[in-house]
């Protein structure tokens, strides 16, 4: 392959891409389009190519064409927050199942019981995760795709909230929600 190609010609020019901060590239234009399509960069991806002043984002570029032919994503109004509102009151059935297993281990204090801290610990991440993770998927259908909110609903429920509702254009109240009601489980194990 050569190394010169014709300034015109967007689809053999070497282009690059920002992620996390950083340059990606270079890369010719059917592998940004294939990157697009698979979602790891979006239509405001900021993006690069000889010719170029400064970086634009991908969908104002020639690139962004097959862009201007999809739907704009649907209005945030329009979007069932069930999931995510499900999610936000969760720590306080969390901290009622903790004290349920807290309540069967003092049946047998000295005993150790890694299998019950386990299922303590590993009931809330799993079912957090589902929640976010379908919340996510049914924003992918809506036309919003983020891989931080893919990210994040796997490791950190109110960090998922708060990123949702920002990208959405939304007041974070569910994950305000979230906050609140992990402050209050946690006075309500605090033993008097």
């Amino acid at each position: 392959m050569s190394d010169t190609t014709n300034d015109h010609d967007t689809t053999v020019q070497d282009w690059y891409f920002t992620e996390n901060g950083q340059r990606k590239g270079p890369f010719p234009a059917s592998a940004l389009l294939d990157f697009l399509q698979s979602n790891r960069i979006s239509g405001d991806t900021s993006v690069w190519r000889k010719g170029l002043s400064d970086w634009q984002p991908l969908k104002s570029t020639e690139l962004g064409v097959p862009l201007q032919d999809a739907p704009p994503p649907v209005a945030a109004s329009n979007i069932n927050n069930a999931f995510v509102w499900i999610v936000a009151i969760a720590p306080i059935p969390y901290g009622l199942f903790g004290g349920v297993i807290d309540a069967i281990k003092m049946d047998d204090p000295l005993q150790p019981h890694r299998g019950l801290d386990l299922l303590a610990f590993l009931v809330p991440v799993v079912i957090n995760a589902a929640l976010c993770l379908a919340d996510e998927r049914q924003l992918k259908r809506a036309g919003y795709s983020d891989k931080w909110l893919t990210t994040f609903g796997f490791i950190l429920a109110p960090a998922y909230l708060l990123i949702r509702s920002k990208r959405l254009r939304q007041l974070p109240s569910y994950g305000v929600t979230w906050i609140v009601t992990f402050v209050i489980s946690i006075l309500l194990s605090i033993p008097y």
